[in-house]
């Protein structure tokens, strides 16, 4: 799961979601420093992600990644994912996820002086250029993927790994909904 995947199965509290999407910049035990709130959200990213990385479907959906981007299946799959949940809410208007995103960036704010520096960076340039409304169209997947793939100095253009969604949408979107059923059952959402 990516950015909004994460916040999505974040909850209502607003520490949780604060420790979820920072996550990754917290290393090892240093999340102890944080409050409990905050400890929460980190240690239900790890969960989310570890939950992540053994399901069936993601792991099928990943695969199809490997012959033309060798070892980046999953960070591909990661920014795909934020982009079928969009089009989960679309067809089903079940998370509200306009209203949602608009409660994100108003709870990432009160608090960003608490995100580690490297956060707070790439925070700046997500509500700025609106990364989690954008997820919905291809063009901003595109994008996302284009990003990460500067950023890592990967030579394959990542944006061109959509086509393989494109050509295989429907599976994956199977693939997908499978995926978020478990996951919010084993988080206990039902």
């Amino acid at each position: 799961m990516n950015y909004l995947g994460h916040l999505v199965l974040s909850g209502q509290d607003d520490e949780v979601l604060l420790g979820n999407f920072m996550a990754d910049a917290v290393k090892g035990s240093s999340y102890k420093m944080y409050s409990t709130g905050v400890q929460k959200g980190i240690l239900l990213h790890r969960k989310i992600d570890d939950f992540t990385d053994k399901h069936q479907s993601y792991l099928e959906g990943k695969r199809r990644f490997y012959d033309d981007y060798p070892k980046m299946g999953g960070v591909i799959l990661d920014i795909v994912y934020d982009h079928l949940l969009w089009q989960y809410e679309l067809k089903h208007q079940k998370l509200n996820l306009k209203e949602e995103i608009k409660r994100y960036y108003e709870t990432l704010d009160a608090q960003k002086s608490l995100m580690p520096d490297r956060t707070k960076f790439m925070y700046g340039y997500m509500k700025r250029d609106d990364w989690l409304s954008n997820y919905q169209h291809e063009w901003g997947i595109k994008r996302a993927l284009n990003g990460v793939g500067r950023r890592i100095g990967y030579s394959n253009n990542l944006e061109y790994s959509f086509s393989l969604v494109s050509s295989n949408r429907k599976k994956f979107m199977e693939e997908f909904e499978s995926f978020f059923h478990d996951i919010k059952k084993e988080l206990g959402y039902y």
